[in-house]
């Protein structure tokens, strides 16, 4: 029987070490959310990756940089491709309900949880900021360019739908954090009704007809 080519050998490797990074970042980010920053200690991360101190280090020397570089590969895949193959209502206001519960979505998944206590820990930690600011600049792009596309080209394209998208976004987050101390059903949230009107308000309601320039009937 022959020995696998060194290319084959070389892929075999590669795809080991990307398993074993995947392993590291998916238990960085549930250390951190249910234990906090400040006990997401390596060995509880080694021992939740089942991984070795040796290993865990050779991929991530520093714990600042594991922990950041986890909560953004944890939400990089749920903002990448998330909705490109969903239906979505072709009505502007059934599209813009499903967009706010979309975006409302991302506030109560693990990787909000895992980047607010980044957050709240760099407040005091100047290394960590450094290292957390260019990596969530980037992510706010992916997911508010992923809620433009899920709000469609029609609602998009109105003059203040970033202005109204951004405040939006910043409200949800706001909302979301009241949940850390209250727990409850957040899909009876009941500013996601408030939120969705806001948006219908502005993006519909008061949206110029094409035809003559004037605001469209109520």
């Amino acid at each position: 029987m022959s020995s696998p080519s060194p290319d084959t050998r070389r892929r075999g490797e590669q795809e080991r070490s990307r398993a074993t990074r995947k392993r590291i970042l998916d238990a960085a980010v549930a250390v951190l959310v249910e234990h906090g920053y400040s006990n997401a200690t390596t060995v509880r991360i080694q021992q939740a990756a089942g991984v070795s101190r040796g290993r865990l280090l050779h991929h991530y020397p520093s714990r600042d940089a594991l922990l950041v570089a986890a909560v953004h590969h944890l939400a990089a895949q749920g903002v990448q491709g998330l909705d490109r193959d969903r239906p979505w209502p072709t009505d502007p206001i059934a599209r813009i309900a499903a967009a706010v519960d979309r975006m409302w979505w991302h506030f109560r998944q693990p990787y909000f949880w895992a980047s607010m206590e980044l957050w709240l820990a760099a407040r005091g930690h100047e290394e960590l900021r450094v290292e957390l600011l260019p990596l969530e600049r980037i992510l706010g792009r992916m997911i508010k360019e992923q809620t433009t596309a899920n709000f469609g080209p029609e609602i998009a394209n109105r003059p203040r739908f970033v202005e109204v998208r951004d405040l939006i976004y910043q409200a949800m987050r706001g909302a979301a954090l009241g949940y850390a101390i209250d727990p409850r059903d957040p899909l009876t949230e009941p500013q996601l009704a408030v939120w969705r009107r806001q948006l219908e308000q502005v993006l519909v309601d008061d949206e110029p007809t094409a035809a003559t320039g004037e605001d469209a009937p109520r």
